[in-house]
């Protein structure tokens, strides 16, 4: 058949239609690819330039990611008594404020509900509700702003789509603010203060997609959460279908709202809540860890009709696999997917320690096999 654009392949991927070659999909900071690719040195006048257009060569679609645009570390401190520790690429919680008694976390709850309702009402963007580990948004002050931006980064990427803002759930801002052993005590100890906090990360949440989702050239978007460990959810079943399911439905119904494909980026062992999600309105499941016992083939069987992203682990294979392996890889998530509706990429991104060879033979793999 004839070449299609990305746009067109990653339609007709879900759709399930015949394409031309499989899709690829993934977030690129390696600065070794990008020089590979580009064939000039990354420096944070040009990174940006440089990465958009490692991005055209090698992906068709691009989830969030953050621009090497200058060197070291930077530290922020926050009024609150958060101080986060940022690389270009990622960033974490290096000091946060001592959290003694249940009853301490419950005071500080009530601050970020306030603080995340106001930014609602004002449509900004707000440090309470973010990861802060360089999401596309978290650099700006409103909406709109972080709008205009996808559409810039868009015109720059010259025809790989890319993923609307990447939004994640309310408990995993929760579990990444507060700690899980802080998180587990306000539920047990005053679930209705813990119900209206996600509630506040929820209205939050829709706000920001009813600022961004009528843009035509953003045809997927996504929510993310942390869902599991290696072997295991992170909470009982009945939380997520009580609690989380209900919520998410929201959000899915925000992005359908507009015409969007929903793709959830579900962290670790998903497996007794994955039809939950789908049940919901998920059209593709990100990522498939090998190392969390995501099964391509299992997948495929129990669930004919959803995509399949992300299935090629970046925490081993990549950094240290050979290219036989990465090649053999490729193929097996491929076929195991019954060669239809898969976005081949890494479990999370190419992140600097992978070894920028085998990325590309990833690429090249699914980019080469015969349909």
């Amino acid at each position: 058949m004839d070449k299609l654009t990305s746009r067109e392949r990653l339609a007709r991927t879900f759709e399930g239609k015949e394409i031309d070659r499989i899709a690829t999909y993934d977030i690129i900071h390696n600065i070794e690819l990008m020089e590979f690719a580009t064939g000039q040195k990354v420096t944070p006048r040009n990174a940006e330039d440089l990465l958009c257009r490692t991005a055209h060569k090698y992906l068709d679609l691009i989830r969030h990611f953050a621009v090497p645009d200058y060197e070291g570390t930077r530290i922020v401190k926050e009024e609150d008594g958060y101080t986060y520790r940022y690389e270009w690429w990622t960033g974490h919680i290096l000091e946060k404020p001592v959290y003694r008694t249940v009853e301490d976390v419950v005071r500080k709850i009530e601050e970020d509900i306030e603080k995340i309702q106001n930014c609602t009402k004002k449509k900004k963007i707000c440090s309470a509700a973010n990861n802060h580990v360089n999401l596309f948004y978290e650099k700006f002050e409103y909406f709109e702003e972080v709008k205009e931006e996808y559409r810039r980064i868009t015109n720059k990427l010259d025809g790989t789509v890319m993923l609307g803002p990447e939004m994640c759930q309310g408990v995993s801002v929760g579990l990444f603010r507060f700690g899980i052993d802080s998180w587990a005590f306000l539920y047990h100890d005053y679930p209705e203060v813990a119900i209206r906090y996600l509630d506040s990360l929820y209205d939050y949440e829709i706000a920001f997609i009813e600022s961004y989702a009528d843009m035509d050239i953003m045809p997927i978007c996504c929510s993310a959460g942390s869902i599991g460990m290696d072997d295991r959810l992170l909470f009982p079943y009945e939380f997520y279908r009580d609690v989380i399911i209900p919520r998410e439905k929201r959000v899915t119904e925000a992005f359908k709202k507009y015409g969007k494909l929903v793709m959830r980026f579900l962290d670790g062992y998903k497996w007794p809540v994955v039809g939950d999600f789908i049940d919901i309105g998920t059209d593709a499941v990100d990522p498939f860890e090998p190392y969390c016992d995501m099964d391509v083939k299992r997948f495929r069987e129990m669930y004919d009709d959803t995509v399949i992203c992300q299935p090629i682990d970046c925490t081993q294979l990549l950094p240290y696999g050979s290219e036989e392996e990465i090649k053999n890889a490729v193929v097996k998530a491929i076929e195991d997917a019954q060669r239809r509706k898969i976005l081949i990429g890494s479990t999370s991104e190419i992140h600097p320690e992978v070894n920028y060879r085998n990325a590309i033979t990833m690429y090249e793999t699914a980019r080469n096999y015969k349909l």
